[in-house]
């Protein structure tokens, strides 16, 4: 026998719009992290790249870079608490919402203090990379659950081989597979959110 997967809202939201407030979310911190990039290029755009926290070091791009992650931080944890989730799959996807949203917490206040020592050098380092696994493993397991945005998968990937590229010193383009992680797993986040918690689907288990 067939179960349906299904997902009650709060307060009247559908999956569309919680869909529409993590889209917010990811929108709000390309904008901000581009703003970053035209107040000071030269952070990312050269041979040797750097990282985005770049930008949250620097007193002209601090506050911009700051709100960048606050915003899919707090965006993404309240449509967590917006939905509640009564299918398996729908309770995954709420708690990669979570895991998702703590770990870019985790790398905004691993930001500031990285420049003192080495010890927090390794430590953000670690966050970064933890971040970027989180992600791949997670597009591949929204792709999964929904069956659409193959595209958005294969460049996922792809920008997971120019991060492991870059952490091995073979190549040094931080930032671009930092921006090729980010826009794949934004799709594929937001496509998750209007799929996975729609309550109106059907799915098999």
């Amino acid at each position: 026998m067939t179960r349906l997967r299904t997902t009650r809202l709060r307060r009247g939201d559908d999956a569309g719009a919680l869909a529409r407030r993590v889209a917010a979310g990811q929108v709000t911190f390309a904008l901000l992290i581009g703003l970053c990039v035209a107040l000071h290029p030269g952070f990312v755009l050269k041979v040797d790249e750097g990282g985005m926290s770049n930008y949250g070091i620097h007193v002209k791009t601090a506050l911009p870079y700051t709100v960048a992650l606050l915003a899919p931080v707090l965006l993404t944890l309240d449509v967590a608490r917006q939905a509640v989730a009564t299918s398996m799959a729908a309770k995954r996807f709420v708690s990669l919402l979570r895991l998702y949203s703590g770990l870019l917490f985790l790398t905004l206040v691993t930001t500031y203090p990285y420049p003192l020592n080495v010890g927090l050098k390794d430590l953000h380092i670690a966050v970064g990379v933890a971040i970027i696994v989180f992600e791949s493993a997670a597009s591949l397991w929204i792709y999964r659950a929904t069956k659409t945005m193959a595209p958005a998968l294969f460049i996922q990937y792809a920008g997971l081989v120019l991060a492991a590229l870059t952490f091995f010193g073979v190549l040094h383009v931080l930032f671009l597979s930092q921006l090729v992680t980010g826009i794949a797993f934004a799709v594929l986040l937001v496509m998750g959110t209007r799929r996975i918690l729609d309550e109106r689907e059907e799915r098999p288990l």
